[in-house]
């Protein structure tokens, strides 16, 4: 009986142990590696961890590298154990092939015992790079007017990524594509705009921008030879970079950066904007829609019409009745007794009468009679003297 059990001991023991499956540590989960002596769960994790960062396995020798193995008693426990699958190689003579343990022939894929190439190592590791919007910040625009937004894009290392598409969503409904983009708000209001970047490498990132949108209160408060001035009524600094000034046919386009402070008044001098002197003036929008107009008051007054005319004289008449002639009449007294005679020779004026106007005769005149009195009376004064 001995001899038949030593015997049937000898031919079923190589039977049994070409049965034991050897563990691929390329494709082995987290509880099959638990399985092998030394490895708990805790290096069974550094094992998955350094696959995933390193890519696969080439040799057995390489699970040396996994921290909590190393070339030790764990490694000695696991090496009989383990297999690389295709992707094995020979390195100092060891291999799979140099286990104690005989290797499956089943046709498992990973029993296989085909050596891998020797094209090179493990496939280099490209991290995803990490992104960082960098913009203009929150804002305060003026609605109605396009404006200008800039996105710039680096990655971790602080290069520059041109490569970037950047995508803008402004809160609004409206979307655009590039890194520089103008867009217009109609309304007043608070926004929140959000401009995303993505790389061909795999970068995403995003930032979010609140844009605050008020009215533009500025108006045109003056032309004249000296040139155009604007008027800032509103309560906060007014940007109006890459704003238009119209006169005469032609424009001025405002340089980027100009802004007018609050409740300020700036002018715009004729020898800078060389636009025509007009009658009419106007602030554009970037878009070319007007901001503010200005109308001269010459040119808002009409032309007064032309009237011709005729001189025309108006006489009045001379109304000569018998009623009027005889009021003046007695209203011509002879000289009061109390009258100073003038000196002996004196002549007194001669006034022309109504009556000698109108009877022509001198004798019927009460101015002849008076006459004939004071030079009697002379002539008595000069007997007796």
């Amino acid at each position: 009986m001995r001899l038949a059990s030593l015997f049937a001991l000898v031919f079923l023991l190589p039977s049994f142990v070409s049965a034991v499956e050897l563990i691929n540590i390329n494709t082995a989960d987290a509880a099959l590696l638990d399985t092998l002596p030394g490895v708990g769960s805790v290096i069974a994790g550094r094992i998955i961890s350094y696959r995933e960062v390193n890519g696969p396995f080439v040799t057995i020798k390489d699970i040396q590298k996994v921290s909590g193995i190393g070339s030790g008693s764990t490694y000695t426990k696991i090496e009989p154990l383990i297999t690389v699958g295709d992707t094995s190689a020979s390195d100092s003579g060891t291999d799979q092939t140099a286990s104690s343990t005989p290797i499956s022939t089943s046709s498992d894929s990973s029993t296989t015992t085909t050596p891998s190439s020797n094209s090179g190592g493990p496939p280099e590791y490209v991290p995803i790079p990490t992104l960082h919007i960098v913009t203009g910040g929150d804002r305060t625009i003026s609605s109605g007017a396009d404006t200008a937004f800039t996105a710039v894009v680096y990655d971790g290392k602080g290069n520059k990524r041109d490569n970037a598409m950047v995508t803008w969503s402004f809160g609004d409904g409206m979307k655009r594509v590039g890194a520089n983009v103008y867009h217009q708000y109609y309304e007043q209001g608070e926004y929140l705009a959000i401009v995303r970047a993505t790389t061909p490498d795999g970068g995403d990132a995003f930032k979010e921008v609140t844009v605050t949108v008020k009215d533009a209160s500025i108006k045109i408060a003056s032309v004249s030879v000296r040139g155009i001035s604007l008027t800032n009524n509103g309560s906060r600094t007014l940007d109006l970079s890459l704003w238009r000034l119209s006169m005469g046919g032609k424009e001025f386009k405002i340089p980027e950066d100009t802004q007018i402070l609050a409740g300020r008044t700036t002018l715009f001098p004729s020898q800078i904007i060389q636009l025509p002197l007009s009658d009419t003036a106007s602030l554009l929008y970037p878009s070319g829609e007007a901001a503010a107009t200005y109308t001269s008051v010459q040119a808002m007054q009409p032309s007064a019409p032309i009237v011709s005319y005729e001189k025309v004289q108006t006489v009045e008449p001379i109304i000569s009745t018998a009623k009027n002639i005889q009021t003046y009449e007695n209203a011509v007294i002879a000289p009061a007794e109390a009258t100073e005679l003038a000196a002996a020779g004196a002549a007194l004026p001669a006034v022309a009468s109504v009556e000698q106007q109108k009877s022509g005769g001198l004798f019927k005149s009460p101015w002849f009679y008076s006459l004939l009195g004071v030079m009697a009376l002379a002539g008595a004064a000069f007997i007796f003297i």
